[in-house]
């Protein structure tokens, strides 16, 4: 059977160096392989939970690992997929007897110079009694990457075992550090995506998570400033938002984001290389001190090359602390509601305090004319908290 020569092996490798920090690249590299060796080769991403990614061959990769894998039964009763993605020998060359037999113990699987690597059937037309290896060449904390080589053209009589053996063996040692650049490159690009989207939001305390709440980054006071208001706690890398408002604001957003339509606004919306936010949902609270927080949540969409798959796009979440209101919009308070110029400096100071003490304090009035002025105010604009006052004086002031 064909084999590589140091030549094979040199060329190999130098289009491994050239195309394998791109997904795409890998088709190129694998085609190179077929070519020297008269074989069929793929590899396959499979995620922890044993689904395939679009890396790599996608889906018919993972169709032909299913054709390989078909009538593999191991013995030990363990899944011959879940074996080379958990538990199996990295880079260890592994054939249908070995997996049948279920010899596989843990890094040390029972060596297979006495076994044929027969039978891994590729999704296309084949014989059930075309040899083939496979092997996991990489795991992640997401995913494993498998390798399989079929010997087309050969059977389990007629193939040199040895030589099948030490050329998958030479197969992996090139095609291992490739995904390792692989990798590391989706990872930078991973970070600096990250990075850019927490500075386009760095005018407020910011904080970027996965759909499933998974904290990939924040501004300095962006996670402070969020736990700070009582609504949502830490548990290890994930928030968990306490506060029944703020749930729903993030499942509102999460829900309008997976609508196929606005997916592809989202993907359409371009800037910089970020998807700009189509969708904000925000919620006005109160802190353990009285102090109003605007919490604003927001969607982008994760870089396409991410090595962690995400099935919901990453979410921004912004908090906004009570700030100085423009004076005009006491202005607007008299005219919309006919307050008078008391009770509209009463709603602007009230606001941007969030206590009626400070506000009390600040503006030199005894807390029973304060409260005479708030319902009075409750009364001309129909709110019936301070916290929905605050709310309705903040969209009149534009910052909503």
């Amino acid at each position: 059977m064909p084999a590589l020569d140091k030549t094979d092996e040199v060329d190999l490798l130098l289009r491994v160096l050239e195309c394998s920090t791109q997904s795409d690249g890998w088709t190129t590299i694998l085609a190179l392989v077929d070519l020297k060796l008269s074989c069929t080769s793929f590899i396959c991403e499979i995620e922890k939970n044993g689904q395939p990614t679009q890396k790599f061959g996608g889906i018919r990769s993972f169709e032909h690992l299913n054709e390989m894998l078909r009538t593999s039964k191991p013995d030990s009763g363990q899944d011959a997929l879940q074996f080379l993605t958990t538990s199996a020998a990295l880079c260890y060359p592994y054939c249908k007897t070995t997996l049948n037999k279920g010899e596989f113990n843990g890094n040390k699987p029972t060596a297979e110079r006495n076994q044929a690597p027969d039978g891994l059937q590729n999704g296309v037309p084949a014989k059930p009694e075309v040899p083939g290896l496979i092997c996991p060449l990489k795991r992640t904390d997401y995913s494993t990457i498998l390798f399989g080589c079929l010997f087309d053209g050969y059977t389990t009589d007629t193939i040199d075992i040895e030589l099948a053996v030490e050329t998958f063996r030479t197969l992996t040692k090139v095609l291992a550090p490739g995904l390792d650049a692989f990798f590391q490159i989706e990872h930078e690009r991973a970070e600096n995506q990250i990075q850019r989207i927490l500075l386009s939001s760095a005018s407020f305390p910011s904080i970027l998570m996965t759909g499933d709440r998974t904290v990939l980054g924040h501004t300095s006071t962006g996670l402070n400033s969020l736990l700070s208001t009582g609504g949502a706690v830490l548990r290890g890398a994930k928030i968990d938002f306490k506060n029944k408002q703020l749930e729903t604001c993030l499942q509102d957003v999460l829900e309008a984001a997976s609508v196929p339509d606005l997916s592809m606004k989202v993907n359409n919306g371009m800037e910089n290389g970020i998807a700009l936010e189509q969708k904000n949902n925000s919620v006005c609270i109160e802190d353990p001190d009285g102090n109003l927080r605007r919490i604003i949540f927001g969607s982008v969409r994760p870089p396409a090359t991410n090595s962690i798959t995400h099935p919901v796009p990453w979410v921004v979440v912004r908090i906004s602390e009570t700030s100085e209101l423009p004076e005009d919009i006491e202005v607007v308070l008299q005219e919309r509601f006919d307050l008078s110029q008391s009770e509209a400096h009463l709603a602007r100071h009230l606001t941007m305090t969030g206590s009626m003490s400070d506000t009390v304090e600040k503006l030199g009035i005894t807390r029973n004319t304060a409260k005479t002025h708030l319902r009075r105010i409750f009364e001309k604009t129909g709110v019936h908290t301070q916290l929905q006052l605050a709310g309705l004086v903040h969209r009149l002031s534009g910052l909503f």
